[in-house]
């Protein structure tokens, strides 16, 4: 099944609910970059000022499509908040991610104020709430109507699935088979996560045919993540979402002494739900 993601801006109904619920300030979505390496400060280029420059302006001035033009696309935001794929959206998109908090936070910065961090990019403050590198390429900034939003659609997404997996659970991402009609999700509960597989979008309110629990880990300066999980009957599954294209899960039976390994893209829960 090969499908089609769309970015659909149409969620705006929603953000003044998600304002109510959420209090989050300056917080990570990328956390590959919250840390600086100094071992990468060789592979630093000059500072380009003149972008910066141009790139606070457009925060300061409350300035959408120019901001729009600074981007690298696609933006990725939270899930199940969609990316940001093209600067139509991210216009529409600005005054929910820029306001007033982020705006104030770079228009007090000051261009010195912007460090190097290796192949991260360029940063500013402690906060680091955008990262340049020619271009914004990712924004950790999530303003409150975002994160109120945020747990409005894991809300809904959660409680689609049948009645004895809702309990507790956070959705952490949705992926797709590529050539056929499997649907995967991972989901996280404290220190906990759990994938489930499901073999057509038409079962996905169903008892899920692969259920198994597991933990993540992260490797490397870009934190790279790996999930593992297994199940009671010895089965073992990973999955590494950043690796490059094509991205495979990885399934083994030992007791059948079979492997099996789909090709999978990201997806939208709630844009294939039947």
């Amino acid at each position: 099944m090969n499908t089609v993601i769309k970015n659909n801006m149409g969620l705006k109904s929603l953000v003044m609910a998600g304002i109510c619920l959420s209090s989050i300030a300056f917080t990570s979505c990328h956390d590959a970059k919250a840390e600086k390496d100094s071992s990468d400060s060789s592979y630093a280029e000059p500072r380009p000022d003149a972008a910066l420059r141009e790139l606070m302006r457009t925060l300061s001035e409350n300035d959408a499509p120019g901001f729009a033009a600074l981007c690298v696309y696609p933006i990725p935001r939270p899930y199940p908040l969609k990316s940001i794929d093209d600067s139509v959206s991210m216009v529409d998109y600005f005054p929910i991610i820029a306001d007033d908090s982020l705006r104030t936070y770079i228009r007090k910065s000051k261009l010195e104020d912007w460090e190097s961090y290796g192949w991260r990019g360029w940063s500013v403050g402690d906060a680091r709430p955008i990262w340049y590198d020619e271009g914004v390429q990712i924004i950790d900034y999530v303003s409150p109507a975002e994160s109120g939003l945020q747990k409005i659609l894991a809300r809904e997404e959660i409680m689609s699935l049948a009645p004895q997996f809702r309990e507790g659970w956070t959705p952490v991402m949705t992926f797709v088979e590529i050539d056929g009609d499997k649907v995967f999700r991972i989901d996280s509960k404290e220190n906990s996560y759990r994938l489930m597989g499901f073999d057509k979008a038409e079962h996905m309110r169903d008892i899920p045919s692969i259920l198994m629990l597991g933990s993540v880990s992260t490797e490397g300066s870009a934190g790279y993540a790996t999930y593992a999980f297994a199940d009671s009957t010895g089965s073992q599954a990973e999955f590494m979402p950043d690796a490059e294209p094509p991205v495979k899960l990885i399934i083994k039976h030992p007791r059948l002494k079979k492997e099996d390994s789909y090709e999978v893209n990201p997806g939208y829960w709630r844009d294939i739900l039947k």
